[in-house]
C-alpha cells in the first residue's frame, strides 16, 4: 500500500475527485486546463444518466458537475487506449444537451415558459487520458499536452457556437521522469506530474505552489479518507493487480502459442522441402515427427 492512490485508474479517480467537500479541487483543475476559465463555485450532480429510451444503455460519468453560472463539466478519466476516444466524448456531450432541452419543455408544459428556446448553457467535457491522441501538428498542444476543440468553420476557424467545449489533458505526452518535477515548467505539466507519478511520491515535490496542490495531495492520501472510501480504493486496485495479472498470463500463454505454431510451421517447411528432395516419408517422420498421412497430406 502506497501513500497516495493511483488516480489513473478511473475508478479510484472517482474516488478522489468526485467526493463531497473536493468541488474546489475539481474546480482548480479545470481552471487550469481550460484557459480563462474562472469558477466561483461547483456542485456535483449525479453521474448515472440515460439513454433516450428506458431500455438504452445507462452512462456512468466519472465526474458531472455544474458551475453557478449553470455551466456544466464532464470531466473523465481514461488510462488505456481506446477506439473512437473523441467520438465517445461527443457522445456524452449529447446527455446533457439533452437534459437542458428536456428541462425547457418541462417548463413550458407546466406553464413557466411560452416560446421555447433552444439556446444552450456551456458544456465542457474534459478528458484526462493516459494516450496520445493523432493531431495533424502538435502545435496546437497547449503547454506540449492539452488539445481543445470546439464547432468551428474549417475554413475560417469562425466558431459556430460557443455552447460546446472538448478539452484532452494527455498525460501520456508528459516528457517529464519522475523523480525530476523541477522540469516541469507550467502548472499544467505539474499537473500531469502529479496526476502520473502520484501512487509513486511519498510527498507533493516543493516546486509545486499552485493552491491546486495542497488539495490534489490530501484528497489523494489513503490516510485522510474514510474507512468506506480506504476499503473502496483497496477493492478498486485489488481488482487492477488482477486484471494486470490476468493480462499478464494472456500474454505469456499467447507468446508461447506463438513460439509453438512457428516451430511447427518451421518442421512442415522442412518436411516439404525434404519430400522434394526425394528423402522417404519413413525418413521424414522420424526427423520431424509428424504421422505417415501428414506428410502425405503435405
Amino acid at each position: 500500500m502506497t501513500k497516495y492512490v493511483n488516480i489513473l485508474n478511473d475508478d479510484a479517480f472517482k474516488v478522489v475527485i468526485f467526493t463531497p467537500g473536493n468541488e474546489e479541487l475539481l474546480a482548480r483543475m479545470i481552471e487550469i486546463v481550460i484557459p480563462g476559465m474562472h469558477i466561483k463555485q461547483l456542485v456535483f450532480q449525479p453521474t448515472e444518466q440515460h439513454g433516450l429510451a428506458v431500455s438504452d444503455k445507462i452512462s456512468n460519468f466519472d465526474a458531472v458537475c455544474t458551475s453557478e453560472s449553470g455551466e456544466m463539466f464532464i470531466v473523465e478519466m481514461q488510462c488505456l487506449p481506446q477506439d473512437s476516444y473523441a467520438d465517445r466524448m461527443l457522445c456524452y456531450a449529447s446527455f446533457p444537451i439533452r437534459m437542458q432541452l428536456e428541462r425547457k419543455l418541462r417548463d413550458i408544459h407546466e406553464g413557466r415558459r411560452k416560446p421555447m428556446d433552444y439556446s444552450l448553457m456551456p458544456i465542457y467535457v474534459l478528458s484526462f487520458i493516459n494516450f496520445h491522441i493523432g493531431h495533424e501538428d502538435d502545435g496546437i498542444l497547449q503547454d506540449g499536452l492539452v488539445s481543445s476543440y470546439k464547432i468551428c468553420s474549417p475554413k475560417t476557424g469562425e466558431v459556430m457556437t460557443d455552447a460546446l467545449y472538448f478539452g484532452f489533458v494527455e498525460l501520456g505526452r508528459l516528457k517529464v521522469p519522475f523523480g525530476k518535477p523541477e522540469q516541469c515548467k507550467t502548472v499544467t505539466q505539474q499537473l500531469a506530474y502529479s496526476m502520473k507519478y502520484m501512487n509513486r511520491l511519498s510527498e507533493c515535490p516543493k516546486e509545486f505552489e499552485d493552491r491546486l496542490f495542497p488539495l490534489l495531495f490530501r484528497a489523494s492520501a489513503y490516510a485522510n479518507m474514510n474507512v468506506k472510501q480506504q476499503q473502496e480504493v483497496s477493492h478498486i486496485m485489488r481488482t487492477e493487480l488482477d486484471r494486470i495479472a490476468e493480462n499478464e498470463y494472456a500474454r505469456k500463454q499467447g507468446e508461447a502459442a506463438g513460439i509453438k505454431k512457428g516451430m511447427e510451421k518451421g518442421k512442415e517447411e522442412l518436411a516439404k522441402q525434404l519430400l522434394r528432395m526425394g528423402v522417404p516419408a519413413e525418413t521424414i517422420q522420424q526427423a520431424s515427427g509428424f504421422t505417415i498421412e501428414q506428410i502425405e497430406a503435405l
